[in-house]
């Protein structure tokens, strides 16, 4: 991986992390919490792709849940949000608004299927179907807010349309 890449994907982790961690909703009858990491998550995968996406958003958020009180969660957290960032960064990166669109959508389906069935499986650490149904809307809320990054990442770009080929490899040119 170059060196670049490392630069990336450290940045895109740091952002997605503090997206999370420092802006928490908690969700009293549940025991969990929503947050505005999608807006971060679906930033970094349409500027920079899938994988930057996969690994940002899923490392990201499931650091964010280990330092926060929540580990239990991080379990989820990190496949749960790995599968929101690649997704869009999928279906979405360098591409128009309806696959974008279609990204995000898919995306955060996907995430919130991932916390649905953990939280369903795995009773007695997350409380079975009755506590995932009770937060089936705060993930879906959570996944809502990604469209805000869908909406900076096109200001971004009519700014630095440049922004997509930071995650493409570096080439070098010959001068005589």
């Amino acid at each position: 991986m170059q060196a670049k890449m490392i630069g990336v994907t450290s940045v895109s982790i740091a952002i997605v992390f503090v997206m999370v961690r420092f802006i928490q909703v908690p969700i009293v009858a549940t025991g969990g919490f929503t947050h505005a990491g999608a807006v971060a998550e679906i930033f970094v995968s349409l500027a920079f792709g899938p994988m930057v996406g996969l690994v940002a958003s899923g490392v990201g958020a499931a650091l964010a849940d280990l330092t926060s009180g929540y580990a239990h969660f991080a379990p989820l957290t990190l496949p749960a949000h790995a599968a929101l960032g690649l997704l869009a960064g999928y279906l979405g990166w360098k591409h128009g608004w309806g696959r974008m669109l279609a990204g995000w959508i898919a995306g955060g389906l996907a995430l919130v299927a991932v916390y649905f069935a953990g939280e369903s499986l795995v009773v007695g650490v997350y409380g079975g179907v009755a506590r995932a149904l009770g937060e089936l809307g705060f993930n879906l809320f959570q996944v809502g807010l990604g469209i805000f990054g869908l909406l900076l990442f096109r200001l971004v770009k009519r700014g630095y349309p440049e922004i997509e080929r930071l995650a493409e490899p570096a080439t070098f040119e010959e001068v005589a």
